[in-house]
């Protein structure tokens, strides 16, 4: 978190696959996910980011950690991504937690903030804090809200690097 608020946390950018960065932390939260289901919806012609896997994987950890932990259990989180916009990428990560009063929305990402009392859930309350220092230091924009379909939390990347397009790659390549 120091390395963040500091300005000194660098990504270490590759260009990489989404649905491999989000099949290694649904691994890696597989014990956490046992009273859910993992939907994921990402489409295959997605293009390559150019992003920092191990911290946009901790992303994806944060976001389903505290997914599991609002949610009912056997419910679904759901990850889906898309290209709205040519330059940008948006993924949304969504649960079917209780949805957040519209004051809380506003800080939920920030440090030690917690919408609900400490004591129920589990956790430092850094969690969100670091999701938001990771994808704007990778030059995105992350936000939580309420949708018909569950509680939301979206975010983007942009999917150019230093002016480059995505590499293209053949679907044999993958």
């Amino acid at each position: 978190m120091s390395k963040i608020e500091s300005g000194a946390m660098k990504p270490n950018r590759q260009w990489n696959l989404l649905y491999e960065i989000v099949d290694h932390a649904a691994v890696r939260m597989q014990r956490a996910l046992e009273n859910h289901q993992l939907r994921v919806e990402i489409p295959e012609d997605l293009p390559l980011i150019p992003v920092d896997y191990v911290q946009i994987e901790q992303v994806f950890i944060n976001l389903i950690s505290n997914s599991t932990k609002y949610a009912p259990e056997d419910s679904e989180i759901l990850i889906r991504a898309s290209v709205p916009e040519q330059d940008s990428l948006l993924v949304q990560v969504t649960n079917q937690g209780p949805p957040v009063v519209p004051e809380h929305l506003a800080r939920i990402f920030d440090k030690f903030y917690r919408v609900t009392n400490a004591e129920k859930v589990s956790g430092t309350g850094l969690g969100l804090s670091i999701c938001k220092g990771i994808i704007e230091s990778h030059g995105g924009k992350i936000w939580a809200e309420n949708l018909d379909e569950g509680f939301t939390f979206g975010f983007t990347l942009p999917l150019t690097w230093e002016g480059v397009n995505p590499p293209f790659v053949e679907s044999d390549d993958l």
